[in-house]
């Protein structure tokens, strides 16, 4: 083996993956609902809300903040929200925001500053061995077409903004400044007015409850083009989009550039063994210990399937047969920036055959193994088919309550509609609710429907494999590839023999060619049911 590999040490020296992906994106959350809430002076005449292209630019890194600490670009997403803390205090003269977002800067500075810390001691604990790559690789050439092209996308939204805004001012220093009357006010947001000369015009102010019938609204108007005075119209959210999409382009040319930057000198390497964990996903190991995974679009074809077919994955899973044994994993070379979220290049042979990110070890059933969750279910329990089992009385409580936390979320925002984020966990009561009152499972004489929280599987008898017991839950092995669910906790003791039975009594009357389907859950409909009721409210 290549080494000495710490890996006690590498582990320990990562930062938490809470600190950033609850941390610092919950922190952002509650940064913009502040900021959103903060009372705000009205626009007025005398200080009206003139459109702000810096700042639109700035929406550009406040947004990117978030997506980029969820997707693992830790030091650019803290440098994205300590960008947008130090121009929100330029741009915007809340207070609250200022506070909110100023000290969502400060704690992105903290995380970064640890994280360059973190990535020092896991690239000093990942052994002394250093290699130079071979053949420095070609480049990317869609990603180098994707580049251009959102570029060019930036330059063309940045044109349509001249554009529209220099039609803007020419209609302003062209039009009269004239009184115009409030007749009617619709769907709460649409505020119609009726100018001298009977000429009528519908704007959507951004505090429509201001406004009453019989109030005077000081308005530009250069013939059919009417707008109003104290809120000119706001097209720089071109710049917004034409800024994101450079971002984006600028964003995946450094990606490339620190994927070449490999081969500009001698890098640290370890041998691992890998395993496949799912289709383009491996997982690397050291001396049995796992270290991080590797997302690759190559099939490194190096490990053998454990399993012949998956008719001897099923006899296995039912106990029928004892797990085969399982060969020594391959081993590769892994080279290159030593640290989650670094970029390293895998070698077989002394040859490339892919380049990635080094990600974090997640927690999560591998299919296929040699290690086989709980019991396998054996025996048969008659039951009268079709046959539901449904939640027991915790479970049905707990979706009264769920229910009873969406219907007053709804009620908060008729009148706090500023809480959107009300609305946000009122649709997530209602999904979890509604599966608290669905069948957990439903045999018929053809199948077994499993109901999870966002899927519905339909899983002829033929193509179920077995069923494994791991306390209150089971366990369903299925389909062509294996695919295991796992169900929540059964009230019904007798669940997992009594679809053992209804398996083996079909399997009799043989029912060929049919597979697996998949469609939404029925909560995802109400989910985007109660979702439109928190928009329209």
């Amino acid at each position: 083996m290549i080494g000495p590999v710490d890996v006690q040490r590498w582990q320990a020296a990562a930062v938490p993956w809470w600190v950033t992906k609850v941390g610092l994106v919950g922190g952002w959350i509650v940064a913009f609902y502040f900021a959103v809430s903060a009372n705000e002076a009205p626009c007025t005449v005398a200080q009206p809300c003139l459109p702000d292209p810096l700042f639109s630019l700035a929406v550009v890194p406040l947004l990117a903040t978030p997506l980029l600490l969820l997707f693992g670009r830790v030091l650019t997403g803290c440098a994205m929200g300590v960008l947008f803390g130090a121009m929100d205090l330029m741009l915007d003269g809340s207070a609250v925001a200022n506070l909110a977002f100023g000290l969502h800067a400060g704690a992105c500075a903290l995380v970064a500053a640890w994280t360059v810390r973190s990535r020092a001691d896991q690239h000093e604990a990942a052994g002394a061995t250093i290699v130079s790559l071979p053949d420095l690789p070609p480049q990317r050439g869609v990603l180098r077409v994707v580049a251009v092209l959102l570029v060019l996308f930036g330059f063309l939204t940045f044109v349509q903004y001249s554009l529209t805004n220099d039609a803007i001012e020419q209609h302003i220093a062209n039009a009269s400044r004239v009184d115009a009357e409030v007749v009617e006010i619709k769907n709460t947001y649409e505020v119609w007015v009726e100018l001298p000369n009977r000429q009528r015009a519908a704007f959507e102010p951004l505090a429509p409850e201001s406004y009453r019938v019989g109030d005077e609204v000081p308005v530009l108007a250069d013939g059919t083009w009417v707008r109003m005075a104290n809120e000119p119209e706001d097209v720089t959210w071109w710049l917004t989009i034409g800024g994101a999409a450079v971002f984006f382009a600028i964003m995946l040319a450094a990606r490339e550039r620190r994927r070449r930057a490999l081969w500009t000198g001698p890098v640290k390497a370890i041998r691992l063994q890998i395993h496949q964990i799912g289709p383009r996903r491996i997982l690397l190991r050291y001396n049995k210990k796992d270290i991080a995974t590797l997302t690759t679009l190559a099939d490194l074809g190096l490990e053998e399937p454990l399993y012949h077919d998956t008719e001897e994955f099923g006899r296995v899973w039912r106990g029928e047969e004892d797990p085969p044994v399982q060969l020594d994993p391959a081993e590769v070379l892994v080279a290159g920036e030593w640290h989650h979220g670094g970029q390293v290049a895998v070698l077989v042979e002394g040859e490339i055959v892919a380049t990635s990110t080094l990600n974090r070890v997640r927690q999560r059933h591998i299919v296929h193994s040699a290690h086989l969750p709980g019991e396998p279910v054996t025996a048969g329990t008659p039951v009268e088919l079709p046959h539901a089992i449904w939640p027991g009385d915790r479970r049905r409580a707990e979706g009264v309550a769920l229910l009873l936390g969406a219907a007053g979320a709804l009620i908060a925002l008729k009148f706090y509609p500023e809480l959107i984020v009300l609305g946000l966990i009122g649709i997530q009561c209602v999904l979890s609710a509604v599966t608290r009152f669905q069948p957990m499972l439903r045999l018929d004489h053809n199948s077994v429907v499993l109901y999870t929280g966002v899927f519905t599987y339909r899983v002829p008898w033929a193509q179920l494999h077995g069923v494994r017991r791991s306390g209150p839950q089971l366990m369903l092995a299925f389909g062509p590839h294996g695919d295991v669910l796992t169900t929540p906790h059964l009230p019904d003791r007798q669940a997992g023999e009594k679809l053992m039975w209804a398996r083996a009594r079909s399997l009799i009357a043989e029912h060929p060619g049919e597979r697996v389907t998949r469609k939404l859950n029925i909560s995802v409909l109400i989910g985007a049911v109660y979702a439109a009721l928190v928009l329209f409210i």
